[in-house]
């Protein structure tokens, strides 16, 4: 039976989104194996005391050499920093051999069906990449942001996939930040002209994936016998829930948006896709309170979302 090999990659505010991603995951994909690069202690700590199954931490001290350690002294927000990391880590997880493939994923994504067709792609295909399919009233998004989305991508370990990552590692040590600059915005925008620039890339054609809040409303969404489907016909196999956020010590929640980001989420969806998440969360940050680290980190940082570089701060 084929392994399937994903990365990820988070710190103590994405912990526990991290965490609803793998329950999700092993809930429908059975012979896989998770790597997650933790970039702060605490994160590493709760991920090693849960002892998941197919859920394998990596300490922050044991990849970050001097290089990116440069890169993130030089980053006032270190979300651009861990952006900046996404194709070092899936680098660093190719190397250790273990698969014909590695799939890098956001820590924010959650699964509600079998994943495995989004690996049944040709041996012609070194890398695989997910457009953002933006709706109508997002598509003005498509320029700054990027058309294809660095949420889900896949490299094939053979000198065509390892060109392409190693191009992508290139530009992100040089530049990535959120802000707009010379046709470029964080890790995303260098994937734009993959397809032109390199033989071999293929873009992910499958409906149920990568549905998002900026593509959500393109969509009806329907629930029939317990499962979720896309216009009445596709599964819906992840949801992305980018500016998802939760309030750590109340739960209370924002699904609209934060970071400047502002969508428009039907009732609809919030019922059909929101309502699990949320519940979800809620169960992981309870369990997390478990482990002591955790709740002094939530009583400093209730809305987890601090990402200010103390290294900047003199």
């Amino acid at each position: 039976m084929k392994r399937f090999v994903l990365v990820t990659l988070f710190d103590s505010n994405y912990l526990a989104k991290g965490l609803v991603n793998y329950y999700s995951l092993q809930k429908y994909l059975k012979n896989f194996v998770l790597y997650a690069y933790c970039f702060d202690e605490l994160s590493y700590e709760a991920i090693s005391k849960l002892n998941l199954k197919n859920l394998v931490a990596i300490r922050f001290s044991d990849f970050e050499d001097k290089m990116l350690l440069k890169i993130k002294g030089n980053k006032d927000r270190l979300y651009e920093y861990y952006w900046a990391c996404v194709p070092f880590v899936i680098e660093k997880t190719l190397q250790r051999k273990e698969a014909e493939y590695v799939t890098y994923m956001d820590a924010d994504l959650m699964f509600f069906s079998n994943p495995s067709t989004l690996f049944d792609f040709s041996k012609d295909v070194d890398v695989l990449i997910q457009p953002n399919n933006f709706s109508y009233n997002e598509t003005h998004q498509f320029d700054p942001v990027g058309y294809y989305c660095s949420g889900w991508v896949t490299f094939r370990d053979n000198p065509g996939g390892r060109r392409v990552l190693e191009w992508w590692n290139r530009q992100c040590l040089k530049w990535c930040s959120a802000r707009f600059k010379d046709g470029k915005f964080g890790d995303q925008k260098y994937l734009d002209d993959w397809r032109f620039r390199f033989n071999r890339v293929q873009e992910i054609a499958e409906v149920g994936s990568s549905i998002a809040p900026w593509n959500v409303n393109k969509y009806d969404i329907s629930n029939k016998g317990g499962r979720i489907f896309i216009n009445n016909k596709w599964p819906l196999i992840y949801y992305h829930y980018h500016s998802f956020r939760m309030n750590l010590l109340d739960y209370k929640y924002i699904i609209e948006g934060d970071r400047n980001n502002n969508y428009t989420i039907s009732n609809e969806v919030k019922g059909l896709i929101y309502e699990s998440y949320i519940n979800n969360m809620k169960k992981v940050i309870k369990d997390l309170k478990n482990i002591k680290g955790y709740c002094e980190y939530v009583k400093l940082n209730p809305r987890g979302n601090y990402h200010i570089n103390k290294s900047k701060i003199k």
